[in-house]
């Protein structure tokens, strides 16, 4: 976000694309990488980015949930590889595409319950399998920052 108009500064919001992640991702393929917004507003992008490295996931924090909330389906067309060989590897061998996505939100906690809310309407929408379900809520975070349950 700008907060100043009146300074010159060196940010510019393209390079917030999740195309630049890539970079960063395969400059150092063990260092796990998870991107914010799943690219918002190029979720198309950040979806391929994420099948194309095994080191890159994205949660789908800000307002992104709501804004597709009358069409979370389409999330289908954008993790269109579920059960292809068209991916790269996944947690667990997850054959869900949807498994690239990690449970992250930018709201207060007396508000996580209707992101969670959310999230249970994409799965739902989408078809998203419980073991699936699992992993975006918290099972590949746990495993990612070598949690135990």
């Amino acid at each position: 976000m700008r907060r100043n108009f009146d300074k010159p500064e060196d940010v510019a919001s393209y390079r917030m694309r999740a195309f630049y992640l890539e970079e960063v991702a395969r400059r150092y393929p063990r260092l796990t990488v998870i991107g914010a917004h799943c690219g918002n507003p190029e979720y198309q992008w950040a979806a391929e980015v994420a099948r194309w490295n095994p080191n890159i996931f994205f949660d789908l924090s800000g307002s992104t949930l709501h804004k597709m909330s009358d069409r979370l389906s389409e999330f289908q067309k954008i993790f269109w590889w579920s059960g292809t060989d068209e991916g790269t590897k996944t947690p667990d061998n997850d054959s869900s595409a949807f498994s690239k996505l990690v449970f992250g939100s930018d709201t207060s906690l007396d508000a996580i319950e209707h992101v969670i809310g959310q999230y249970r309407s994409l799965f739902q929408a989408c078809g998203v399998l419980e073991h699936t379900q699992k992993r975006v809520m918290g099972g590949t975070l746990s495993k990612i920052f070598n949690l135990t349950h």
